[in-house]
């Protein structure tokens, strides 16, 4: 009798998690998105942030790792000269160099207000607004003036559930930010992937739910598990594709060649883009899954332990089919314009043609 009630308060215990936003059914919870606009770098750049900003009424909160678009800065401060008020908390990377700190301190200057982020992340990686709080953008990208060498996406959407844990996580690391803690609010979105919390299950998740494609933009590599589950995934008859940058701004170019030898290793087509970056050619700064043309994850998260388990990161998972052709149809055109993964590393690369 003891045997069999311990067998159903595990049954429950495993059916309770089972249900969560992190455990094996999440993707059988995923919201639809509403409103949502998918944005694309280099063809795009930042002009459809920049509409946002001029489109705000009240509030506009930012999470971002760096920011070097005057253009950017010119946004949020004109938001804020005319009454919203603008909250910004950008990673140490806004101002290790002059003209970055430049660009900090003049938002500053303008009202806004800025906070550095907490050293108790390693990095604070997102890339992500809020628009009085009934718009967001969740994105791959970066705030910088080289948008037009870099790919990148970013989806806005108006879901109400996701907005508010976005926004609760937001408020929570201006707390981190002021007492240089990492605290998080309880997370039970299942669209949304937050690290250091649930990012590592949620894509292994992800990719093991694929029964004929998944297609990757990434930049870094290296994360065990999820280096596992791609090879899995491969094993069952699963095609995989990679593609990165040859020349990453990442990490060395030894330790990224490891980890792709290593997922060619298992199976998986990896490719890679020439450099310098262009606007044709572009640099792969995305972070991306799509799997069998029907679930699509987009966000800051690179594939890597320090991304996965250390930093504070954003993302999002979800399904639409208009999105999900585009980004095919681009993922597509890359792997077109990309070359095989050479068998060394470059010793010397220049990622971008001007830095960032």
């Amino acid at each position: 009798m003891k045997s069999l009630s311990f067998i159903l308060i595990a049954f429950l215990a495993f059916s309770a998690w089972s249900q969560t936003s992190t455990g094996p059914n999440f993707l059988n919870q995923l919201e639809a998105l509403q409103n949502d606009v998918l944005v694309v770098t280099p063809e795009q750049d930042h002009q459809p942030l920049l509409e946002a900003f001029a489109q705000a009424q009240t509030t506009i909160y930012v999470g971002i790792f760096g920011i070097s678009s005057p253009k950017i800065a010119e946004g949020l401060s004109a938001a804020q000269k005319r009454g919203v008020k603008v909250t910004v908390i950008c990673d140490k990377y806004c101002t290790n160099n002059p003209k970055r700190a430049e660009i900090y301190n003049k938002l500053k200057n303008d009202g806004v207000e800025m906070y550095t982020a907490t050293t108790g992340f390693s990095i604070s990686h997102w890339k992500m607004f809020v628009v009085d709080e009934k718009k967001a953008f969740v994105s791959t990208m970066n705030f910088i003036v080289r948008t037009n060498q870099m790919r990148d996406l970013g989806v806005f959407f108006t879901n109400e559930s996701m907005i508010k844990e976005i926004v609760a996580v937001f408020k929570s690391d201006v707390e981190n930010a002021k007492n240089q803690t990492a605290l998080t609010p309880t997370l039970t979105n299942p669209n949304l992937v937050w690290s250091p919390n649930n990012s590592e299950d949620k894509l292994v998740h992800l990719i093991r739910s694929a029964r004929k494609t998944v297609d990757i933009w990434i930049e870094n590599m290296g994360n065990k598990s999820v280096h596992t589950a791609l090879k899995d995934v491969v094993e069952r008859g699963v095609k995989v594709r990679v593609l990165t940058s040859e020349c990453g701004m990442g990490m060395p170019p030894a330790a990224a060649f490891t980890n792709l030898k290593d997922l060619a290793s298992g199976g998986v087509d990896v490719r890679v883009m020439p450099f310098p970056a262009t606007a044709e050619v572009p640099y792969i700064h995305a972070k991306t899954i799509n799997v069998d043309n029907a679930v699509l994850f987009l966000g800051s998260e690179n594939f890597s332990n320090n991304s996965l388990l250390k930093a504070r990161e954003l993302g999002i998972i979800f399904r639409d089919r208009e999105i999900e052709a585009r980004m095919n149809s681009l993922f597509n055109s890359d792997w077109n314009g990309s070359k095989a993964l050479p068998e060394t590393h470059p010793d010397k690369c220049s990622p971008l043609a001007v830095a960032i």
